[in-house]
């Protein structure tokens, strides 16, 4: 059995005490005061309950059996006559158990994140970090050698969770690693953590402009997963497409006479200045429009999809699988609540056998 080795923090918004956790052993200390005759110290909880108070002749003292927590704190030098000459103000002390972070690393490793094609866009990433003991004072790297990829935002959501916000603009690609620090514990380094990859250009005027259609038309859509054109196959099921002969069709089911929506022709059934009425007449075009939210940039189109896909799951609508498929493999880029989502009802939609 592996025993974790444990060792504490504790943290004060003042300059005139510092702390030591040497050992083990946790310690509150101040600048000793000449012809000082001891000290008196004395620490309270947030409701007022002394827990200590006491006579010490040494300018610290040992709080090995203080639990963890957010307490109130002062001291004073002590007189001829053991008593204390003048008290400091009380002074907030929080004690934190600081343990050596653990990182859960993913399956399918490393996480990819993207860069834009040009440095005029800004390409920031989400990304959760998963594991232990992690703290406020937890510090996270993401590191290449000499160079670091910039962190916008670091939010520790439970000792399990960390969510952070990635600036990939002007990352050099490649491979980074991530350390995780606890104060007073060794690092915990994750070589190879993530890949900052180029999105992929191609080389012709039509192809580019094939893609540029593709993009617009579906902006969730990886530029590095795009394929040559695929055309919509004739005499197959909606239901036994390929994603990409999905993306075809929507992209060809254009509503010619209600502009103002993107909404599938097919699944129209009235057009309005201001809304749009469905027809859901048959279960063709009702799996059809939630693809179309499938890939909407609305968030919560997208979830209200994969709930829709993980219970009418039989037989398996096949693009929805594979556009779920896709984006588990990108889901660094998701929102961490709709990651979760997408993680637990695609495993809900694989499994299927009803």
């Amino acid at each position: 059995m592996k025993l974790k080795t444990k060792r504490f923090l504790l943290a004060f918004c003042f300059i005139s005490f510092s702390i030591g956790a040497q050992d083990g052993t946790k310690l509150i200390a101040w600048k000793p005061i000449a012809d000082a005759s001891g000290y008196q110290i004395q620490i309270k909880e947030k409701s007022g309950k002394i827990v200590i108070d006491k006579k010490i002749d040494t300018p610290y003292h040992s709080i090995e059996d203080l639990p963890s927590g957010v307490y109130l704190v002062r001291t004073a030098p002590l007189n001829l006559f053991k008593k204390p000459a003048v008290w400091s103000i009380w002074k907030d002390l929080e004690v934190i158990i600081s343990e050596p972070p653990q990182v859960v690393t993913e399956e399918e490793k490393p996480i990819i994140l993207p860069k834009s094609e040009t440095k005029s866009e800004k390409t920031i990433s989400n990304l959760t970090i998963e594991g232990e003991h992690f703290l406020e004072a937890t510090k996270v790297d993401l590191t290449k050698k000499n160079e670091s990829l910039p962190i916008l935002s670091k939010e520790v959501k439970s000792s399990e969770r960390i969510d952070l916000k990635v600036d990939t603009t002007e990352a050099k690609t490649g491979p980074y690693d991530l350390t995780v620090t606890n104060p007073y514990q060794k690092p915990k380094v994750v070589s190879n953590f993530l890949q900052v990859e180029e999105p992929k250009h191609t080389t012709t005027t039509d192809s580019k402009q094939e893609t540029s259609v593709s993009q617009k038309s579906n902006p969730k859509e990886n530029p590095e997963t795009k394929k040559p054109k695929v055309t919509v196959p004739k005499g197959k099921g909606f239901h036994e497409y390929t994603y990409e002969e999905m993306l075809a069709f929507l992209e060809s089911d254009v509503a010619v006479n209600c502009k103002h929506t993107k909404v599938p022709a097919l699944t129209l059934s009235e057009c309005h200045k201001t809304y749009v009425i469905l027809n859901f007449s048959s279960e063709d075009n009702h799996f059809v429009f939630e693809f179309y939210k499938l890939i909407s940039e609305n968030q919560s189109d997208r979830i209200s999809a994969y709930q829709f896909f993980s219970t009418n799951c039989s037989p398996k609508f096949r693009p929805a699988l594979e556009r779920m498929d896709l984006q588990s493999k990108n889901r660094s880029n998701l929102d961490p609540d709709e990651r979760q989502s997408l993680l637990q009802e695609l495993t809900k939609f694989r499994n299927c056998s009803r």
